[in-house]
């Protein structure tokens, strides 16, 4: 198969990540094939040129074209095997401590991406020394940042560091089998047209908004729980709205970039573009498409687990979201759309699994799922019990 593939025409083979085995926390290393990539490993002393962090359903990156957002881990190809790595603690830190290491990779999305300091990484010492604190990202600095905030150093210095550096980390270790030769079926839907490709740039676009309107009313740093700190990220956007609240026009402004962004247009991609999630009938279709049983349940499993990687983050997000709608302000409603048509999406789904499965308990792998899909129907309908008609509506 013909593929362009990064900065010019690759004929294949293509590699993937077998994202099914990654676990939150991990770190992927990857080698890119533009000029700067070729310059950024071999100044390095290591194959890779990229770093990014798994979250539970996605990847979280800073790259030079958006800053730090997040990647499907299923919508990447590399030209050999070994031009993907994945890296895990060599002992497991504990639930907690990884869900600070993905909370806070979450919470720098927005951020700008920072060319002059990823530059600067191997240069002296006196010239990091004047951009310490700078809240600009590149990605090794995002991850090491990340694993830091949750008190685990895996660099001398977390705000200069490499790839290389990482890969280097005492406290890590690349994990097996996580790579594998893609079929031609695979590459067609990495390489294809992503809507989330469409969602990172109308968030670019909201964020880069947003700082203008700021800058505007002379606004340009926002408190947090390590202090004053220049408004970077999606989450100071949000904060620094609530902060300066009595600014008249303010929060209509900011509300308005968000519309116009393009920003809520993902609430409902989904629905728009696999029907059958949200249709019990539709749904049997698909996952029964190949008369085979073992490959219904492979669906099945997939569709699943999906939705239980993200499921507590969207619930944080949606009891967040509903909280602040007591603060009044137009924006907090209009971003409460967001985390409420997420989880709302979230729920038929897993309602659909649920109502597929419950016909066929008798079959324990049947079972299984279906059990784990009403654990999850109860987690959410016991924190957001005003979500229940989705049930009622569904059943």
């Amino acid at each position: 198969m013909l593929i362009k593939n990064k900065s010019e025409i690759h004929l294949g083979p293509h590699f993937m990540l077998n994202y099914e085995l990654l676990q939150p926390g991990d770190i992927i290393l990857e080698r890119g094939y533009a000029w700067y990539s070729e310059k950024i490993a071999k100044h390095t002393n290591s194959r890779y040129s990229h770093a990014m962090i798994y979250v539970g359903g996605t990847i979280i990156e800073a790259t030079r074209g958006g800053g730090v957002y997040s990647r499907i881990p299923n919508r990447s190809t590399v030209r050999d095997i070994s031009d993907f790595k994945v890296l895990r603690l060599k002992e497991f830190p504990g639930k907690d401590i990884l869900q600070v290491i993905c909370d806070h990779a979450r919470s720098l999305c927005g951020s700008q991406y920072s060319v002059s300091q990823a530059l600067k990484v191997k240069g002296p010492d006196f010239l990091r020394k004047f951009a310490n604190d700078s809240r600009k990202q590149f990605c090794s600095r995002l991850v090491a940042q990340c694993y830091q905030k949750a008190g685990i150093q895996l660099t001398e210095n977390i705000n200069f560091c490499s790839p290389g550096d990482i890969e280097r980390s005492d406290y890590l270790v690349e994990q097996p089998e996580m790579v594998y030769r893609a079929s031609e079926e695979d590459v067609a839907h990495a390489q294809g047209e992503s809507p989330h490709t469409q969602h990172t740039k109308n968030a670019v676009n909201f964020v880069r908004n947003a700082l203008s309107i700021f800058e505007n009313y002379g606004i340009k740093t926002v408190g947090s729980p390590d202090g004053e700190v220049v408004i970077t990220t999606l989450n100071d956007i949000t904060l620094a709205v609530y902060e300066n609240r009595n600014k008249p026009g303010l929060d209509e402004e900011i509300t308005e970039a968000m519309r116009l962004s393009g920003y809520l247009d993902h609430i409902d991609l989904d629905r728009q573009k696999n029907p059958y999630r949200y249709d019990l009938m539709l749904f049997s279709q698909k996952v029964e498409v190949h008369g085979n049983e073992n490959k219904t349940l492979e669906i099945l499993r997939h569709e699943l687990k999906k939705e239980q990687d993200v499921v507590e983050v969207r619930l944080r997000s949606y009891l967040a979201g509903r909280h602040n709608l007591n603060s009044g302000l137009k924006f907090n409603e209009l971003e409460f759309t967001i985390a409420h048509g997420l989880l709302k999406g979230m729920l038929e789904r897993v309602i659909i699994i649920e109502k597929y499965t419950v016909t066929k308990r008798n079959d324990v792998r049947f079972k299984m799922i279906n059990v784990a899909c009403n654990r999850i129907i109860q987690n959410i309908t016991m924190k957001a019990p005003e979500l229940k008609y989705i049930v009622r509506a569904l059943n």
